[in-house]
């Protein structure tokens, strides 16, 4: 069974995307901050980070730096979920980070989020 990590200060958010990625066969673990959720991708190594970007503590870019410049973390895939996900610039900027596999908003269906983790993972 494949892990994914949700970083996600929206803790509805969370609660909706792990409960429909359990339904779809995930082990889902969730982190409320980029600090926790950095110190849960070292502690358990998930096979996706899902993160947005406006974690409270820092900000997307700042996660990926840390995810990408630790050696338990820098194979790790994450995808960017966001609400400004649909922001080129942003999207632009975030792709840049070698961890980075996909941009994706909020309020895409869940099913092409759902096709996107799938791909990203190689299923």
């Amino acid at each position: 069974m494949k892990k994914i990590l949700i970083i996600e200060d929206d803790w509805n958010f969370q609660s909706l995307m792990t409960v429909f990625l359990c339904e779809n066969g995930f082990e889902v673990e969730g982190a409320d901050s980029g600090k926790d959720g950095i110190k849960k991708a070292l502690c358990s190594r998930p096979d996706l980070i899902l993160m947005d970007y406006n974690l409270g503590d820092m900000n997307g870019h700042d996660a990926a730096f840390w995810l990408e410049y630790m050696k338990g973390t820098r194979i790790i895939p994450v995808v960017l979920l966001s609400a400004m996900g649909g922001d080129s610039d942003l999207a632009a900027s975030f792709r840049k980070h070698a961890v980075c596999r996909g941009v994706l908003s909020k309020t895409q269906p869940l099913n092409e989020i759902l096709q996107e983790v799938r791909s990203v993972l190689g299923m």
